[in-house]
């Protein structure tokens, strides 16, 4: 069948020799192969027999670019396959080999139509197409109704069609098959000895390694190997022959192999996460279900870990800004007067003006102008002094109140200088004991104020905090300087930070600002300094405390992912082998175990984020403050596909290191 132009396969002189650590360091030669010379022309169908140890399957594992030479040269159609890059070599497996073997070396988790399309999915193949072509070739081998069967579910003689049919997957141009009845009853291994007869008549070319003579016998040309050497290459007469003219499967019913073609970017993404989806499906859920779910617990309990402890600083941080809200740490205080640095400064008279100034400036969540004083509040035989402040509607949010009952001040109360006040609890305790109190009349200052509200308890009765915030007594600003105090001009300024971390910056905002406004500074301006320092402090110690641990967590939940993944890969290393020998690159091994790494920690990390929100009533069911922010999502998230990645990184490149031979060996 020789033709114009080079042979399709030709080796010149090739040797192999393999070397392994011996005694005291000293490397030990094995030789293989010696000076093997021939030639292999296109449709020829050649047997290549030799008893055990003679070098038949190294020669197999050269021609199928599985391994290479240690001396000579290899050329394929004329192309030097010694000067190939493993990628290369990789391409020309995928495009130009299907191999057949003993152990048939299907993939167990994968089904038959998905072994057969496997070199095709490296060769880039659409997914419509490649398992409408895989299902068409197992039609013809008389498998149409095994498609979905996995291998330990099929006979000898099918698992052998199946491989079969994958090495025709991507054209089969030349088919190696490594003792392809050995593993068969005579029946069977008759009918995979007709398929590979007629598939050389069609015009493959099929190279078929055996021990047995009555397989040789079906070959037109059999070479024979002895201690590594050619011994032998001769023609078989085709009266000989028992597959001469019977007339089996040929390659005129088997469909075209299918061409690659260039998808659109949208069409290749989508093309990449069905392949992806199939390929994880496969390999995590349909393989070890036991080591994937043990895996996705420790991902689990790490992220769970994460986002609880998160969800307590959290809770910790918002229940202390509260608490050193309520302390003054978050606020500060203006007043009129001559600051300690300018004794000689007039007091400036501030106002409304002033504290709405205040309000525009960045960090300024809410201001209070307040003017007040001590007066006396009666009902009928009943009196107590208090603290009667003139402030402004939006104090109760300011500062987080609410009311036990009634409604609190409003602009048009201000505005229009009614006479109406928000009582606290203690002063309700002591004018209203057995009433509700709201819709009553108190004397202020000589004049009847209508009760619109009362405020929520602050604390237990005879505590500093009821002694101060539960005997407020709050009245429209305008009614204040209208009907109480006489005079227009505040008291003092309160102004709230929304980030108390940045309140020094503020208040120095707030004082060039008033500067500028009267021309001096003879005004006042307090704020409790040390004590935002300090609950900054014990923040900033907490979250790094809180960080160790959920690192500690995540770094164990992540060797826990190593090692499973590396047990993986040795578990696996046939099924390494097998896509290597299909055509997989060093670069989709290495994609395809990150892959299955960060898919175990990505559904370690949904189920971990889901606990952890979970967690937070429990925690409150204790009263342990917490508190769940957005991010934390992103962030557990982020935390688990970065340990997938991180865990992942050194089995997948031991996986994609391994030696195509030596993983098929095992």
């Amino acid at each position: 069948m020789a033709g114009p132009g080079p042979p399709l396969i030709e080796l010149a002189g090739v040797g192999r020799v393999y070397r392994r650590a011996g005694a005291r360091g000293r490397g030990v030669a094995t030789r293989a192969l010696s000076d093997v010379t021939l030639r292999i022309e296109r449709g020829e169908f050649v047997a290549v027999m030799g008893p055990s140890g003679s070098g038949k399957s190294t020669l197999m594992n050269i021609l199928g670019c599985l391994d290479r030479p240690t001396a000579g040269a290899y050329r394929f159609r004329g192309r030097d396959v010694g000067r190939l890059r493993p990628d290369e070599l990789a391409a020309l497996r995928r495009e130009s080999f299907g191999f057949v073997f003993q152990s048939y070396n299907l993939i167990g988790s994968a089904t038959a139509r998905e072994n057969v399309e496997l070199p095709s999915a490296y060769a880039g193949l659409r997914r419509m197409q490649r398992a409408d072509r895989a299902e068409r070739l197992l039609r013809a081998f008389g498998l149409g109704g095994r498609l979905g069967h996995r291998p330990r579910a099929l006979s000898g003689g099918e698992q052998q069609r199946v491989a079969i049919a994958r090495a025709l997957m991507n054209g089969g141009q030349v088919i190696l098959a490594d003792e392809p009845t050995g593993a068969l009853d005579s029946k069977n291994g008759e009918d995979v000895l007709g398929v590979l007869a007629g598939l050389a008549s069609g015009g493959h070319t099929v190279v078929v390694i055996t021990h047995d003579p009555e397989v040789a016998a079906w070959a037109e040309r059999r070479i024979e190997l002895l201690d590594g050497r050619v011994v032998a290459d001769r023609k078989t007469p085709a009266r000989e022959r028992p597959g001469a003219g019977a007339g089996f499967v040929r390659t005129g019913g088997m469909p075209a192999a299918g061409v690659a073609q260039a998808p659109s970017s949208l069409g290749v993404a989508v093309e990449w996460l069905q392949t992806t989806f199939a390929s994880l499906r496969a390999n995590l859920l349909r393989g070890s279900r036991l080591r994937t779910a043990l895996t996705v617990l420790s991902v689990t309990v790490g992220v769970w870990s994460v986002v609880a402890m998160l969800s307590v600083v959290q809770g910790g941080y918002e229940a202390g800004v509260e608490a050193v809200s309520r302390a003054g740490a978050d606020s500060m205080w203006i007043r009129p007067g001559s600051p300690f640095s300018d004794r000689r400064s007039t007091p400036v008279r501030l106002t409304v003006s002033d504290a709405e100034a205040i309000a525009g400036l960045d960090n300024v969540r809410g201001v209070e102008a307040t003017l007040s004083g001590r007066l006396t509040l009666r009902r009928g035989d009943r009196q107590t002094e208090a603290t009667v402040s003139g402030t402004t509607p939006d104090r109760l949010a300011i500062r987080g109140w609410t009311l036990a009952r009634g409604v609190f001040l409003s602009e048009r109360d201000s505005a229009d200088n009614e006479p109406v006040v928000v009582i606290g609890a203690g002063i309700r305790d002591d004018l209203f004991p057995t009433d509700a109190a709201v819709g009553e009349h108190v004397l202020l200052g000589g004049t009847p104020f209508l009760v619109k509200g009362v405020l929520v308890r602050f604390a237990r009765r005879g505590s500093v905090a009821a002694d101060s915030r539960d005997r407020e007594v709050l009245v429209p600003l305008g009614t204040a300087q209208a009907l109480l105090f006489g005079r227009e001009d505040l008291d003092s300024v309160t102004v709230y930070a929304a980030d108390p971390k940045r309140l020094g910056q503020t208040a120095r905002a707030v004082g060039d600002l008033l500067a500028r406004r009267h021309g001096h500074r003879g005004f006042m301006l307090e704020a409790d300094i040390g004590l935002r320092i300090g609950f900054t402090t014990v923040e900033r110690l907490l979250s790094a405390l809180i960080g160790a641990v959920g690192a500690i967590s995540l770094f164990v939940g992540g060797m826990g992912v190593t090692s499973v993944m590396l047990v993986s890969v040795a578990e696996r290393t046939r099924e390494i082998g097998i896509r290597m020998a299909t055509g997989a690159r060093r670069r989709d091994i290495l994609r395809q175990f990150l892959l299955e790494a960060v898919a175990v920690t990505f559904a370690g990390g949904v189920l971990g984020t889901a606990l952890g929100f979970a967690s937070r009533f429990v925690f409150e069911a204790f009263d342990v403050p917490a508190g769940l922010s957005p991010w934390f999502v992103f962030a557990a998230l982020g935390c688990a596909v970065g340990t997938g990645l991180a865990a992942g990184i050194v089995p997948a490149r031991r996986a994609a290191g391994l030696d195509p031979v030596a993983a098929l060996a095992r």
